[in-house]
Parts: structure tokens; sequence; C-alpha cells
């Protein structure tokens, strides 16, 4: 089986390849912007890597979120559009299954920017419960939390994105996990 899986939704593009002969995996720090002029010459090369053409892929994957509104949507686009071109099935993970994958019991935390927190207990590598967590609340104490996986990006993606396709765990739709409306969504809510 080959699964292309990439993450967009922090400042580091992940982009792995999961095929019979191992995985083949490129990271590169891309900073808050960068996404969508890098992800599909990445996944070309990572595709070549893996002497795959992209018509031999079964199934995409995508961090679907929490996480950079526009890299959550890049993402979910390319894979998206792939998935429809090829026939290729959806794999969705989150963001918090990267923190939790190869972890008993974590709580899993992502920036969400302004001192603002997206929050989730992870168990066994599946979240029990999430939630965001506003810069004003007076917040739970997250000094346990884990901001990233305790291996490279690529690697965790590549292990959460495995045991799902062992599982059969596909979805029809790849959907946009945001936790909470984009800025602009609260701007106009306030008018």
């Amino acid at each position: 089986m080959n699964i292309l899986a990439i993450d967009t939704t922090n400042t580091r593009l992940t982009v792995a390849l999961l095929t019979e002969r191992g995985c083949f995996s490129e990271e590169t720090e891309v900073g808050k912007s960068g996404h969508s002029a890098l992800l599909m010459p990445a996944v070309d090369r990572v595709l070549k890597e893996g002497d795959v053409d992209v018509s031999e892929l079964n199934a995409v994957a995508a961090v679907v979120g929490p996480g950079s509104f526009t890299g959550i949507r890049i993402g979910v686009a390319a894979m998206t559009a792939l998935a429809f071109a090829t026939g290729a099935r959806r794999i969705a993970v989150t963001s918090f299954e990267l923190i939790a994958y190869n972890r008993r019991s974590v709580t899993a935390a992502v920036d969400a920017g302004h001192g603002n927190v997206y929050a989730a207990e992870c168990e066994n590598g599946r979240v029990a419960s999430a939630r965001f967590i506003s810069a004003e609340e007076n917040v739970v104490d997250l000094k346990d939390a884990e901001y990233k996986p305790i291996c490279p990006y690529s690697e965790a993606l590549a292990g959460v994105v495995k045991a799902k396709a062992e599982c059969g765990e596909y979805c029809d739709v790849l959907m946009p996990f945001y936790m909470r409306k984009s800025q602009a969504e609260r701007e106009k809510d306030e008018i």
C-alpha cells in the first residue's frame, strides 16, 4: 500500500510517503507562510525518492488541525484534490494524535496564537477530550502539557497514518478541525 501524508498545520512542512519498502519523508521549517509554495515540490521529491507515481497512491492523509487556519486549508485542499484525481482513500489525522503518538497518557497542546492554546487529553494515542483555552481564561496548569511528538514529526505522522490504515479508519471527506472561528469570522460577528 502507498500512502502519502502531509502536515501543513504549523511552521513545519512535513511530507511522508509510506510504501511496502519503507517510509520516505521530508521536513522543512517554513515559518508562518510558505506551505502553499513548497508543498507540491516536496510531495514530488518524496514520491520520486520512494519511486511511486502519484497514480499508484492507495490513500492520502492530512493533518486536519488544530493549528494554523491557512495551513489547515492548504493541507486539506491539496490532499482532497489528490484523492479526487487518483481515487485514493482519505485519512484524517489531528495534531493531537501526532503529539500523543507512542505515549500512554498525555495532555497534548497546540499553540493557538496570542497566548491561546488548544489542548486535549489523550489516552493510548487517542483524543479523549479537547478544548480551546483562551489567554484570558484562568488556565488549568498546562506545565506538563506536551507541544510536540517524542520523535520526529515525519515519524509520528507515518506511525499514526499506518495505524489508521491498518484499522481501516478512512473518511469520505477531509474536514478541517478548527476548534474555534477564525479571526475574520470572530471580527465579523462583532460587527
